[in-house]
């Protein structure tokens, strides 16, 4: 149902961009899961790696480290509405930006680990609506191993 091709263009040895038939946006870096080119992006999760359940979402999910997690494709929705998939950081400022409100408004400690995605579906200048991600590999506070 949900097709994803990657539109390759190449410039000082980087990848610029993922486009598919819902999106197009510039991620972080790209990086080979299970064979396969993906976007790399960023995730702000709870302390014991369950989503933040914003905007009033009653949809917990579990994100174990190393593991996809995908949506099943009845509940997908491409386009902008909060619901139909998994919402990521498109930069690191947004993670931060999300780190520092769940702190301040919910004293809530988080952590951020860069992401990647699968199947995107919706994207925006600040986050990006997939069918699933998988949690690569975990930022330290100060956000120094980028």
């Amino acid at each position: 149902m949900y097709n994803c091709n990657v539109v390759e263009r190449y410039s000082e040895n980087r990848y610029l961009e993922f486009e598919n038939e819902y999106c197009k946006f510039k991620p972080f870096n790209w990086e080979v899961v299970d064979g396969i080119l993906k976007p790399v992006l960023f995730k702000v999760v709870t302390n014991d790696l369950k989503s933040l359940g914003l905007r009033w979402n009653p949809n917990i999910m579990e994100f174990p480290v190393g593991e996809w997690v995908r949506l099943p494709n009845d509940e997908l929705q491409a386009g902008k509405k909060d619901w139909g998939g998994i919402w990521s950081a498109l930069k690191l400022s947004g993670a931060k930006t999300l780190t520092k409100y769940m702190l301040e408004k919910y004293n809530t400690a988080t952590r951020v680990f860069r992401v990647a995605v699968d199947t995107p579906l919706y994207a925006n200048s600040y986050r990006v609506k997939s069918r699933g991600i998988i949690l690569l590999r975990e930022l330290d506070s100060s956000f120094s191993q980028i």
